[in-house]
């Protein structure tokens, strides 16, 4: 399984575990932020997932949330981005 094959792997099996996904499926190309799927208390959760994903803090201020992090996909492109340039 390939790195950003086990990240999304991962965070689609977090967000069911926050009990964002009633069925347990989470689309890596579905809406999370946009559709209000996250709320602010899975917001903060989310945060800090990626904070250990990435191995360093986050700066959420200053990064647009719903562009960058409104998809599984989105949100593994910010981190493997985040990861080449630490």
């Amino acid at each position: 399984m390939t790195t950003t094959a086990l990240l999304q792997a991962e965070l689609m099996t977090a967000i069911a575990d926050w009990g964002q996904s009633p069925d347990g499926i989470v689309a890596p190309d579905a809406p999370l932020i946009t559709s209000a799927r996250l709320d602010s208390l899975h917001l903060f959760q989310l945060l800090v997932w990626i904070e250990e994903k990435v191995g360093r803090p986050i700066d959420a201020t200053a990064i647009d949330i719903a562009a960058e992090w409104n998809t599984v996909d989105q949100i593994v492109s910010f981190i493997e981005r985040a990861r080449r340039e630490s």
